[in-house]
């Protein structure tokens, strides 16, 4: 991570993206040699004073680990129940001569802290294959990330394993302070 922070590469790019897929305890991965590193530390590499190239650019990071050992169970909903409308929700943001060093980014866990995630033997884990199915639908779409991620949470939340008694829920965080598209391919993703 202290390389890609160094890179000079940072000031000609839009974003930085950064997918973590290891093992997991509450707030950290397993590195690939065996230790925990905190999540949080892997982060602050890319502050605006650790890394100015990256400052006012979105920083993504994508997390799929278990962060525990806890199970999450279903719950079972009224199939009649009010589900509020949030769409009329707007946020504008004036400019500033200065932000916050931890502006901009955006961490997005496959699951809430102290609990497993999931993955299918041959499918793979149910939070990468959601953001990977939503992003190839939703960015041709001119979705932001925030939307994305929603639906991403819809979806894996829906999942259950084969005993019918284990669910998840991811939990995205962030700091971003404006909406972010991604720009539409040109080009068709790859059939899968």
């Amino acid at each position: 991570m202290q390389a890609w922070q160094r890179s000079e590469d940072h000031k000609d790019r839009d974003c930085f993206v950064c997918c973590i897929l290891s093992h997991g305890e509450s707030g950290a991965v397993y590195g690939k040699d065996g230790k925990l590193v905190s999540i949080r530390t892997i982060m602050t590499y890319f502050t605006a004073k650790q890394c100015p190239q990256l400052t006012e650019k979105p920083k993504l990071f994508f997390v799929q680990a278990c962060q525990g050992k806890e199970v999450q169970r279903p719950v079972y909903v009224e199939t009649d129940a009010r589900v509020p409308d949030f769409s009329s929700v707007q946020q504008s943001i004036s400019p500033s001569e200065s932000i916050p060093e931890e502006a901009d980014f955006l961490l997005g866990m496959a699951t809430i802290d102290g609990y497993a995630s999931f993955r299918h033997v041959q499918e793979g884990t149910w939070y990468i294959q959601a953001l990977c199915s939503k992003l190839q639908l939703l960015v041709p779409r001119g979705e932001d990330i925030l939307s994305i991620l929603t639906e991403v949470n819809e979806d894996v939340s829906k999942r259950v394993d084969r005993y019918g008694t284990r669910k998840q829920m991811p939990q995205p965080a962030y700091t971003l302070r404006r909406k972010l598209i991604f720009p539409i391919p040109r080009d068709p993703p790859p059939s899968q």
